[in-house]
This record gives C-alpha cells, structure tokens and sequence, in this order.
C-alpha cells in the first residue's frame, strides 16, 4: 500500500510541477506534458491478463466509473461496490484488469484533452503574429491617413486582442483538466489497492 501511495505521489509531482520549458511547441501549459499514462507507474506489481473489454463485469464498471463526469469520490464509491461483488482469490487478476480498463480510458480522454489544447496554442499563436502584424500596419499610417482608415485598423487590432485574452482565459482552466484527470485515476487505483488488501 504505502509503495502504491509512494509511486502516485511521484506521479502527481511531476504532472502538477511547472518542470522546465514544454517539449512541444504547441502545448501551452505551466504542467509539463505527459502525453500518455501507464497503468505500472501507479499499479506496480499487477499486471493485467488478457483484455478488460472480453470480461462483461470488468468492462460495465470501468465503462461506470471512467467517464469525465464522474467525480473520483463517486468513482471509488462505485469500485468498492464492485470489489465486494469478487471473491478474494479473483481479486487480484480481476482488479487489474479494472485498472487496466481505466487507464485505457483515462487515456483516450485525456488525448482528446491534449489536442484540444494544442489546437487553442496554435489560435493563440497566429492571434499573437495577426496582431503584431496589424500594429506595425497602424504604426505605418502616414500621419494625415484617414480617420477612417485609422479607425478600421484600431478596431481589428482590439477585436484580435480580445479574442486572445478569451483564449488565454480558456487556456487556464484547460490545463488543469489532464491533471484532475490524473488525479482521479490515482485516487481510483488507490480504493482499487484497498480492495486487494481487504
């Protein structure tokens, strides 16, 4: 237990800690990038056998527990009810094969997550050269240019400012989604730990 309780805690250091410059340009998060997580970092010495989709009672509760919108409190709520159901002597192999499912899961959300979020960098960036570019228009208007001409250029400029602060707002709150993702999966490997130990 305690080096399950050990290995998650490495886990969520490094997702949560701002750790150097991003590995890839389009990320744009303090958190460093781990694009995928793995079900030994956090389930250590319990490797699943065979496929967690092929065992009907394994697939309906990861299918239960691993959406977004369920709280890691009522995911484990609904792990414990599960580990009640197996026998003692099937606990390990079918636990495994639980967590195996989640990660898998967790995973393919979290990938969604990610690309999302690479694609908002890559707005953000062309808002960035879109502006800088627009200013260097304004600051080349001859002094006697048109009111105009002036004004359609400030308006454009301010639009493009906006929406890259509204970018930068949703940037924010996006990037803490992997890290709440992760988060939940450690809390779910650790209710599913207690079980193997009960």
């Amino acid at each position: 237990m305690k080096v399950m309780r050990i290995a998650w805690l490495g886990v969520s250091a490094m997702a949560l800690g701002a750790a150097g410059p991003p590995i890839d340009p389009n990320w744009p998060c303090v958190q460093r990038l781990v694009p995928s997580l793995t079900a030994s970092t956090l389930w250590g010495g319990h490797d699943a056998a065979g496929d967690w989709r092929a065992n009907p009672q394994v697939a309906t509760v990861v299918a239960a527990v691993s959406p977004r919108g369920i709280s890691a409190q009522d995911g484990a709520a609904r792990l414990d009810r599960f580990v009640a159901t197996v026998p003692n002597a099937d606990r390990p192999a079918q636990l495994a094969l639980v967590f195996a499912g989640l990660v898998d899961e967790t995973n393919l959300q979290r990938a969604q997550v990610i690309e999302r979020l690479r694609g908002i960098a890559q707005r953000q960036r062309t808002l960035t050269e879109l502006t800088s570019r627009i200013t260097a228009e304004l600051r080349a208007l001859p002094v006697d240019a048109p009111v105009g001409q002036r004004e359609e250029i400030v308006s454009r400029r301010a639009f493009l400012i906006r929406e890259y602060e509204d970018i930068e707002r949703t940037i924010r709150y996006a990037c803490e989604v992997p890290v709440q993702m992760e988060a939940k999966l450690g809390t779910l490997a650790q209710t599913l730990q207690r079980g193997l130990a009960d």
